[in-house]
């Protein structure tokens, strides 16, 4: 009887299949936060397929099977405009997951326009257009002067403005959040100012 009794108990400890497909889930979401790497919804479920006996689960979610992972809390969801996106905070910030995201959506003018925006917000400063060529962006000159181009004919970028500090560097900053004097007089003081002045 306490041999039934201690089976069942252990049955019932147990990890079920959900339970352990979440848990592949998330170490592979981990996984990849450590590699400075976002994870996508669809790299995923074409990398993990379903196990059989939830495959029969009619009501199964991805999703909801990583977002209620026992011990998942530094995991984040972030929403693409053509896939969902998974990170770790224990190796990703939430800007630099936000800087990824822009990169995978492969759009180098919203990419600009919103990272530049985003830093007069936040910070507030202007944003040095050699920037973008840096990781993990990695643009190369041509593409930002392509995306700088198309910017100007758009509409809904008009807020997006130039300034020039005295050393010839290129600063973008957006006229919603900071006005041109106070662009230009921090582009100088980054590019100039800041390194005559330790």
């Amino acid at each position: 009887m306490g041999s039934i009794l201690f089976d069942e108990q252990l049955k019932a400890t147990e990890p079920t299949e959900r339970e352990k497909y979440a848990k592949l889930l998330v170490e592979s979401i981990r996984a990849d936060s450590a590699n400075s790497r976002l994870t996508s919804l669809s790299s995923l479920c074409a990398q993990f397929p379903l196990p059989s006996e939830l495959s029969q689960e009619v009501d199964f979610d991805m999703s909801v099977a990583i977002e209620g992972a026992s011990g998942a809390g530094d995991l984040k969801k972030m929403e693409g405009s053509s896939d969902t996106w998974y990170f770790s905070e224990k190796s990703l910030t939430s800007a630099y997951a936000l800087h990824l995201l822009r990169t995978e959506e492969k759009d180098p003018i919203r990419l600009i326009a919103e990272t530049v925006r985003d830093d007069c917000r936040i910070y507030p400063r202007p944003t040095d257009v050699s920037f973008f060529t840096d990781p993990p962006f990695s643009l190369s000159k041509r593409e930002i002067q392509q995306a700088l181009g198309m910017m100007e004919l758009r509409p809904d970028m008009t807020d997006l403005r130039r300034c020039t500090a005295s050393n010839g560097a290129i600063y973008l900053y957006s006229s919603l959040y900071m006005g041109e004097a106070l662009a230009q007089t921090l582009t100088e003081w980054i590019e100039v100012g800041q390194r005559q002045n330790p």
